[in-house]
């Protein structure tokens, strides 16, 4: 409609332009926390860093129901109380869902099956018992004192055993025979029984016939030749003769009797 003189006349024009609302996401932090924390009261556990919940998924809904499953995020200081920086052990992960629950009111968090306590070193050396099943023997840099002479160069070499550390690699106190190869030598490194001292062996050989002998034994003796000859399994008849050195000190001829004697 056309304005009558005196008067104005506005037209308004709406020219904005707005981009659509972007899609509401929901953050996954995985997190690495001591394990079996204590809950912010300090009157039980919090139940998110048990060892039975490591693995779970949970939805965090605020920062008070973060700490209250978590812990509160743990940064370890010097002794003088300086923060260390960067420290591997620092709960970094727990904090930055922690910092995501102060603009948002769902996080979802997943524990790692990891106990950061305990792997903080110690500048102490281990005192007390130890926990059961706890081995402090050095089973792959140990030497075990089994020396092998050799006739040929006259010198003594030292073996170097295969270490038997569990109880199903022996059968009957003897290592299985499908451990190791003729030739080899074995240990028992599991604790004998002061109760029966003499029906355990620890040093053992695997004889020609593939099975394990106890080193000293009848069996291990009967393996290893008193004499050995010069010729692999050479073919002899009646009136050939046998020539018997011994380090030079005994020296005997043994002739190949005719049938039957």
């Amino acid at each position: 409609m056309a304005l009558s003189s005196p008067g104005v006349e506005v037209d308004i024009i709406d020219q904005s332009q707005y981009l659509p609302a972007s899609t509401g996401s929901v953050p996954l932090v995985i997190i690495a926390t001591a394990q079996n924390k204590s809950n912010p009261s300090g009157t039980g556990v919090a139940p998110g860093t048990t060892l039975a919940n490591a693995g779970q998924l949970y939805l965090a809904t605020s920062q008070q129901d973060l700490v209250q499953n978590y812990g509160t995020p743990f940064f370890y200081t010097t002794t003088n109380g300086t923060p260390i920086q960067g420290y591997e052990l620092n709960e970094y992960g727990l904090l930055a869902a922690y910092s995501a629950l102060g603009v948002s009111n769902r996080c979802y968090v997943i524990r790692a099956d990891i106990d950061l306590a305990s792997l903080v070193g110690s500048t102490s050396r281990p005192i007390g018992a130890p926990a059961a099943g706890t081995y402090w023997l050095d089973t792959i840099n140990s030497t075990w004192g089994i020396n092998e002479f050799d006739a040929t160069t006259g010198t003594f070499s030292l073996m170097n055993p295969i270490v038997i550390y569990q109880a199903d690699q022996l059968s009957g106190e003897v290592p299985l025979q499908s451990i190791g190869n003729i030739g080899d030598y074995a240990v028992n490194a599991i604790e004998i029984p002061s109760s029966a001292p003499n029906q355990y062996g620890q040093y053992f050989y695997k004889t020609s016939n593939n099975t394990w002998a106890v080193v000293g034994s009848s069996d291990w003796a009967n393996d290893w030749p008193t004499i050995q000859s010069t010729n692999s399994n050479p073919t002899l008849v009646a009136g050939d003769t046998i020539e018997f050195n011994m380090n030079g000190f005994f020296n005997f001829t043994v002739a190949v009797p005719g049938s039957p004697d």
